[in-house]
C-alpha cells in the first residue's frame, strides 16, 4: 500500500510538473541547451577516448605483451667513430646469449633491414625489405592469407623465398600470387606466403614507432641477404636490426626484464647502441595516459553541464515570482512545503533528464559523424551512456534545491496577497 501511494504521488508530481514546463515550451528548451551541450561534449570525449584506447592496446597487444624488443640504434658519427672499437650493434651473437639468459625465455627472434631493389613496381611502391628468421613471423602473431610462413629448413639452406605483405601482395599483382617469382637485385625468389598484419602502433609521447607496417613488407630468410650483397658474415656473426625476445609468461617480463638488460649491458661493453621496448609496459602507460586524457577532458565537458544547470536554478528563481499565486493557492488548499518542494526539484530533474536524452542523441550523431568522416577510432559504451546521463540528473537536483527550498519558504497569505 505504501509503495502504491508513493508511486502516485510521484506520478502526480511529475505530471503537474510537466505541466508547468509546457506552459512555457520555448522558455524550458533555451533552459536546457547547456544541458545538451554538455552530455553531448562528454559523451563524445569518452566515444573518442575510449575508441583510440582501444586501438592502441590492441596494437600493443600484438606485439605481444609477453615479447621484450630490442632495436639497433644508430648512434651519432662523432659517437661511434669514438666507439668504433667497442660498439658492435645488434648481432648474432646477441641471440645465442639472450636463449641462455633464463629459463624463462622460450623464442628468439631477430631480423636485418635491408636496402635492395625490387622490380616490377612502381616508383611509389617502396616495400621495407627484411632478411628474418623462422621464428619471427609466428612470435609476431600475423595471420597468413594464404601459403605459409618462412620455415627453419628455408633459414638453414638459404632457399630464395620470399613472405609478402596483403598489401604489397595486392599491388604487385600476379607477381604477388603464392608460387610467382620475384626478382630482388640480381637473384630470383619465389613467393611462398602472404601475410596479414596490422597498422603499426604510434605513441606521441614518445615520438616513436612500436609496430611495423607488415602489410607493406618483403621478408627473406635470414641468410639469403648475402646473396644479395647485403652485410657480411664474420666468426659466424651478422649484424642484426632488431630481436624478439619471448617469455613463457607476460607476468614475468618485468621480473626478466633487468636480467636482459644487464645481460645486454655486459655483451655491448656498457655501450647502449640498442632500444629496449617492452610491449608490458607500454600497455600500462598508454592505460594511464588515457585515463588522464579522458578526466581532462571530462571535466572540460562538465563545465558545461554545470553552465547549464546555473541556467535552468536561474530560470527556476524567475519563475517563483511569476508563480507566487500558484504557490499561495497550493499551499492554502493543503499543500506541504514537501510538495512545494517536490514540485520544483521534479521541474529541475525533468528538464536536466530531458536535455540528458537529447545530449546522448547529438553525442551519438557526432561520434558517427567523427568516426565517418574524421576517420577516428570511436567506441561507444553503457559507461559513456550513464555517466554523462547520471550526471545531468545530478546537476538538476543541484539546481533545483535552492530554488524549491525559497519557493516552500513563502508565506501562503503573503503569496496570496501580493498575486
Amino acid at each position: 500500500m505504501i509503495f502504491v501511494f508513493r508511486r502516485k504521488y510521484l506520478g502526480g508530481v511529475m505530471q503537474i510538473a510537466l505541466g508547468s514546463l509546457l506552459q512555457n515550451r520555448l522558455r524550458s528548451l533555451l533552459s536546457i541547451v547547456g544541458i545538451i551541450c554538455g552530455v553531448s561534449a562528454v559523451f563524445a570525449i569518452l566515444s573518442i577516448g575510449e575508441g583510440a584506447k582501444r586501438e592502441v592496446l590492441a596494437g600493443i597487444s600484438r606485439l605481444g605483451l609477453d615479447n621484450i624488443i630490442l632495436r639497433r640504434i644508430h648512434l651519432p658519427k662523432s659517437q661511434s667513430l669514438s666507439l668504433q672499437d667497442r660498439s658492435v650493434g645488434l648481432q648474432t651473437g646477441d641471440v645465442r646469449i639472450l636463449r641462455s639468459a633464463s629459463p624463462a625465455v622460450v623464442k628468439v627472434a631477430y631480423l636485418k633491414e635491408l636496402q635492395v631493389r625490387v622490380s616490377g613496381l612502381s616508383g611509389q611502391v617502396t616495400p621495407q625489405v627484411v632478411a628474418c628468421s623462422a621464428s619471427y613471423l609466428p612470435l609476431q602473431g600475423l595471420a597468413l592469407r594464404s601459403g605459409r610462413f618462412i620455415l627453419e629448413q628455408d633459414e638453414q639452406q638459404k632457399n630464395l623465398v620470399c613472405v609478402l605483405g596483403e598489401t604489397l601482395a595486392d599491388r604487385l599483382g600476379q607477381q604477388g600470387k603464392v608460387g610467382a617469382r620475384l626478382r630482388i637485385e640480381d637473384q630470383l625468389f619465389v613467393v611462398v606466403g602472404i601475410v596479414r598484419g596490422a597498422s603499426p602502433v604510434h605513441l606521441k609521447k614518445t615520438g616513436m614507432v612500436v609496430g611495423r607496417e607488415v602489410n607493406e613488407m618483403l621478408f627473406l630468410p635470414f641468410g639469403t641477404h648475402l646473396y644479395l650483397g647485403q652485410g657480411s658474415e664474420k666468426n659466424g656473426v651478422q649484424a642484426l636490426d632488431e630481436i624478439t625476445v619471448k617469455m613463457s609468461d607476460q607476468g614475468i617480463v618485468e621480473a626478466i626484464l633487468p636480467l636482459i638488460s644487464r645481460t645486454m649491458e655486459l655483451s655491448h661493453h656498457g655501450i647502449r647502441d640498442y632500444q629496449l621496448v617492452v610491449p608490458r609496459q607500454l600497455m600500462l602507460q598508454a592505460r594511464k595516459t588515457q585515463r588522464i586524457f579522458n578526466l581532462v577532458l571530462g571535466s572540460i565537458g562538465g563545465i558545461s553541464l554545470v553552465v547549464g544547470g546555473i541556467g535552468i536554478m536561474n530560470v527556476l528563481l524567475a519563475t517563483i515570482s511569476e508563480r507566487t499565486r500558484e504557490i499561495g493557492i497550493r499551499r492554502a488548499v493543503g499543500a506541504t512545503r514537501q510538495d512545494i518542494i517536490a514540485q520544483f526539484l521534479a521541474e529541475a530533474i525533468l528538464l536536466t533528464t530531458t536535455g540528458g536524452i537529447f545530449g546522448i542523441f547529438i553525442g551519438l550523431v557526432c561520434s558517427w559523424s567523427i568516426a565517418r568522416f574524421a576517420g577516428w577510432s570511436v567506441a561507444i559504451t553503457p559507461y559513456g551512456i550513464i555517466v554523462p546521463l547520471l550526471t545531468s540528473v545530478a546537476v538538476g537536483i543541484c539546481a533545483g534545491l535552492y530554488p524549491a527550498f525559497k519557493a516552500a519558504e513563502m508565506d501562503p497569505v503573503h503569496a496570496l496577497r501580493s498575486a
